[in-house]
């Protein structure tokens, strides 16, 4: 009987220690794939550039030579890792067809592209980025997705301030005349960008009360400062709306009568105050810099309208107009006085490239994103759940004067895929708030 105990002893231990070392290896692969993505999404911000375009010539056709093989390690990896978990990417891979129909016309759009070589290299790097974002969908939830973007957020803001302060000619760079803030960023518009969501994100984060204060604080912070030193006056007022957005959103968890209340007043003050502005707009845009052709960009947008015309339903293929002088792009540099790199319109950019087919596909996919982030926040009173929806206003707002969307290595294409194949679904979000409410009936019935 001893022996018999004794050897079940040693091997209900055996059993332990196996499950240990078990746990232990899926932490350190945890990690190691947190890491992983919280890189990646800095990558994707255009972070470190400057440093990896020091002494090179970026072509506008080729790119950056170091840049590309980054690129390439970053899909292979993400490659490896859906296939290791390709069990739970095919049952999420059909939440969003709309996203899988658009990849494949981009794709397919070097078959009638301006500039066929070029669509067909930036084609598969724009199927790498989605790669990338199915990966982050199938083994992150959105709360430890939004904790991950946080952290790269973070990151990019801390390492910003050091390189700015320690290596002045990386972290700055002169615009109009004035010597301005990019930090590790490629451009002073790029950190605005970065920062203005940064703290929106660390706002949501003092909200939800689970990070240490100091950190939450600190990081709100530090992203306002960086984007007063970017100067980039379009992130700032991005920025403003979108924080003025959360009380009115909030309101959508509300009984209707309560919204009623609140809502018509607030209309009616926001009609009043907009006829107030509107006979002092030219001098409100002349103090944050802009005039009311939002600094040529009106009358660049009259000429990508003519050029969209030009074909209308397919467009000039991924990527194959803005090439500069080798490109369409040619065409509007000779009538503009200015060299622009885009519309600085994403919504244009994108019929330019795939056409108001792919354009209404891009909508389309707005459009049900923003339905499902709407389930998403009122089916529970957690700040977290605004996230979705605090986004999406951001990146239309964002793609009003810059152009964000369709970008293949992109932070704000990524996280926008991510979204369309992470929100739950009009069924499952109904399933969970049934099983919250017999959840609370039963605990009201105990006590």
């Amino acid at each position: 009987m001893r022996r018999r105990s004794l050897h079940n002893g040693v091997i209900v231990e055996t059993r332990v220690e196996a499950r240990k070392r078990k746990e232990q290896s899926s932490q350190r692969w945890r990690r190691f794939e947190q890491v992983y993505v919280i890189i990646t999404l800095l990558l994707f911000a255009q972070a470190f550039f400057p440093f990896f375009q020091a002494g090179q010539m970026d072509s506008v056709a080729d790119g950056n030579a170091l840049l590309q093989t980054i690129w390439k390690l970053i899909y292979v990896i993400a490659a490896v890792l859906i296939y290791i978990h390709r069990k739970h990417v095919m049952k999420i891979i059909s939440r969003d067809k709309l996203t899988l129909v658009l990849l494949l016309m981009i794709v397919l759009s070097s078959l009638w592209s301006a500039a066929p070589e070029i669509t067909m290299r930036r084609s598969i790097a724009f199927v790498g980025t989605n790669l990338f974002a199915i990966y982050l969908a199938t083994r992150f939830s959105l709360r430890e997705l939004f904790q991950l973007i946080a952290w790269a957020l973070l990151a990019g803001a801390v390492f910003s301030l050091i390189v700015t302060i320690l290596f002045p000619e990386l972290g700055t760079m002169m615009h109009e005349g004035n010597l301005v803030w990019r930090g590790i960023f490629s451009h002073k518009n790029q950190l605005g960008r970065i920062m203005s969501l940064a703290a929106i994100v660390f706002f949501l984060l003092i909200l939800m009360k689970q990070w240490p204060r100091w950190l939450t604080v600190g990081g709100f912070l530090l992203s306002v400062l960086m984007l007063a030193m970017s100067e980039s006056k379009t992130a700032m007022i991005v920025l403003l709306i979108t924080m003025g957005c959360i009380p009115f959103l909030t309101t959508l968890r509300w009984n209707p009568y309560a919204r009623i209340l609140f809502w018509l007043p607030a209309s009616l003050f926001f009609i009043g105050l907009c006829l107030a502005i509107f006979p002092h707009m030219e001098a409100l845009l002349r103090y944050f810099g802009r005039d009311m052709t939002l600094t040529g960009r009106t009358g660049l947008w009259d000429i990508v309208i003519e050029m969209i015309q030009v074909h209308p339903w397919l467009g000039y293929g991924y990527s194959g107009f803005w090439l500069g002088w080798e490109g369409e792009s040619a065409y509007v540099w000779m009538v503009t006085t200015w060299e622009p790199p885009n519309s600085h319109n994403g919504f244009l950019d994108a019929a330019l490239d795939v056409g108001l087919i792919g354009l209404c596909l891009i909508l389309f996919s707005f459009v049900s994103r923003l339905y499902k982030a709407m389930r998403y926040h009122v089916s529970s009173h957690r700040w977290e759940n605004l996230w979705p929806l605090l986004y999406l206003i951001y990146l239309v707002l964002c793609n009003l004067t810059e152009t964000t969307l369709l970008d293949h290595n992109s932070f704000f294409w990524t996280l926008f895929i991510t979204l369309g194949f992470s929100l739950p679904h009009k069924k499952r979000a109904e399933q969970r708030g049934r099983i919250r409410s017999r959840l609370r009936t039963t605990r009201r019935m105990e006590g």
